[in-house]
């Protein structure tokens, strides 16, 4: 099926291939920008995207495509050439392993940009806010077993207010985005895993593969809705009283206030708790471009846009303090390091590591 949808995507790809830059140059082998991007980085790909094609009048708006964070950077990585994408936005560094399978398949000259930070946040419906949990307590809320004595049984807690005092005595019900975004993958990274580190029986654990399956595996008695990321805002909204849900803090902000954040670890989710880390399950934003594909000093390439793409990310007017990304939650990195993606983005300085 994955590599169905690859072949799939190629040919839409190969389809604008020989588009309208065919006729205006033969120097390009596609006439529009490609970019992938994860579920939870949608919505700043499709900003920048509308942003690029205002700064470039005349261009051809970018073809964007949503795929998640792992099917959007197996794609990146699938080659070099006009079926296969020029960018991608993430919320999950590039790993070794997909660096590897990048080189394999000749995609070498990678350049990495941060352009801001984000987070995954439990939410609740306005009117309905929780005074605030732990992540011990969304573990052992939503996971499948809970230690007791010497062994794990299946989680019987039933309500909130089992889990501590001062709770709601409602449901345990929550949304969640499914795996493959990028925001269930933070979830189950900064919330669930932070949640069980310290719980003695799951320390105990030898197998670090196993610990992490005590960690993220999770009840399947109908408590846990799995909806796609860019569906939680509208499930979570149609949810029986008491629902807690997971999104990204740019959802958060896009919801007009009909989402309540709740505070978690005792530090609510806001531009200065997450620019500083103070809120810990927070995500830096990332963009790949394929220098590869960028034409040379003779105008020669696979298309047109990719350095200038990079720079608009880049860019005091994108992520900067009231940049129009930040309008739409992502909050700035500081001074010093946004200067320096901008460095990394006007010279196409390749990724070191």
């Amino acid at each position: 099926m994955r590599r169905h949808a690859l072949a799939l995507f190629a040919g839409l790809l190969l389809a604008h291939a020989a588009g309208p830059a065919g006729a205006q140059s033969s120097m390009t082998l596609r006439d529009r920008l490609v970019v992938v991007s994860s579920a939870s980085s949608a919505g700043i790909t499709q900003l920048l995207a509308d942003g690029f094609t205002q700064r470039h009048q005349g261009v051809v708006p970018p073809i964007t495509d949503a795929l998640g964070s792992t099917r959007a950077l197996e794609l990146f990585c699938t080659g070099v050439g006009p079926q296969t994408p020029d960018l991608a936005v993430v919320t999950r560094r590039m790993t070794r392993a997909v660096q590897e399978a990048c080189n394999a398949n000749g995609v070498r000259d990678i350049i990495e940009l941060q352009i801001g930070l984000g987070a995954v946040v439990l939410v609740t419906r306005r009117g309905e806010a929780l005074p605030g949990l732990t992540t011990r307590q969304v573990w052992e809320a939503l996971v499948a077993e809970r230690p007791a004595e010497e062994d794990f049984t299946a989680n019987g807690a039933r309500l909130w207010s089992d889990l501590g005092a001062g709770l709601p005595r409602s449901e345990i019900r929550a949304v969640l985005p499914e795996h493959g975004s990028g925001t269930r993958a933070l979830f189950d990274d900064l919330v669930l895993e932070a949640g069980c580190r310290h719980v003695r029986a799951i320390r105990l654990i030898f197998e670090a593969a196993y610990r992490r399956r005590k960690c993220v595996t999770l009840r399947d008695d109908a408590r846990i809705t799995d909806v796609p990321s860019d569906r939680v805002t509208a499930a979570l909204l149609a949810a029986p009283p008491g629902t807690v849900a997971a999104v990204s803090y740019d959802q958060l902000v896009a919801s007009g206030g009909n989402l309540v954040a709740i505070p978690l670890d005792g530090v609510v989710p806001s531009p200065r708790s997450i620019g500083t880390i103070d809120y810990e399950p927070a995500r830096t934003f990332f963009v790949y471009a394929k220098r590869q594909h960028s034409r040379n000093q003779q105008g020669v390439g696979v298309v047109r846009g990719v350095r200038e793409f990079m720079i608009e990310a880049t860019s005091e007017h994108a992520g900067g303090p009231g940049g129009y990304l930040a309008e739409a939650g992502l909050v700035p990195l500081p001074p010093a390091d946004r200067a320096a993606q901008r460095r990394v983005a006007e010279r196409q300085s390749l990724m070191s590591r």
